[in-house]
């Protein structure tokens, strides 16, 4: 048993290094040629050690076009319920009965996208829970380098000298102000479609020079 166990997690192990050892676009990518995926989670709180991802919601952006027939919606079921969170993402424990397990996501996520950008609005905590997921089902946690359409849009308030109140940086806010369709908040793959048009209106506000490294330089601000 103990030798299955060891297999298994070598394997995993392999898995993560071999996402981890798949090569990222280079620094002067032009952002058309840069194969991005848009991510969001649904959690039952902030806290990575304590809390848990209930869904995930992604989907591709490839040429500079969202290709939705690879989106993808998972339910998550948590080990202790979903408590009271389930007044901001709306999923129950009754709807979680027969949920995916999160290592199968996740191992779906490392193997089909290995090489892509990852992106998401506030991804630090995006980037955390997953973080947290892969050590805990896979045995090892990849760094997962993120592009933050929150970030770029706090940069490009900045350098026009707005106030920023912090609900600005909303994603519902960002895509109002970027005169484009708001999505229902706090549903996984809407707030990642959502995600996704920022991120493309933020690229077209680039120009058209623009490079991947110019992009993680803003995502940095």
């Amino acid at each position: 048993m103990f030798n299955w166990l060891r297999q298994k997690h070598s394997h995993q192990s392999s898995l993560v290094k071999l996402f981890e050892q798949t090569k990222q676009p280079a620094a002067n990518t032009a952002l058309n040629k840069v194969r991005f995926l848009v991510i969001d989670l649904e959690l039952t709180g902030l806290n990575p050690r304590k809390d848990n991802i209930v869904s995930l919601g992604w989907l591709p952006i490839i040429g500079g076009e969202i290709v939705l027939a690879q989106a993808k919606h998972y339910l998550v079921k948590p080990p202790n319920g979903v408590g009271q969170s389930a007044i901001y993402h709306g999923l129950h424990d009754n709807q979680l009965t027969h949920a995916n397990h999160l290592e199968t996501i996740l191992r779906e996520l490392l193997t089909q996208y290995a090489g892509y950008v990852f992106v998401a609005h506030y991804s630090a905590l995006d980037r955390q829970f997953l973080r947290t997921a892969c050590k805990q089902h896979l045995g090892l946690a990849p760094s997962f380098r993120f592009i933050d359409t929150l970030r770029i849009e706090w940069q490009r308030l900045s350098q026009k000298n707005t106030l920023i109140a912090q609900d600005m940086l909303q994603l519902s806010a960002c895509l109002t102000r970027h005169k484009l369709p708001k999505q229902p908040n706090h549903h996984a793959l809407e707030d990642a479609y959502g995600c996704a048009l920022l991120l493309l209106s933020q690229i077209k506000q680039c120009g058209k020079e623009a490079t991947l490294k110019q992009l993680y330089k803003l995502s940095r601000a």
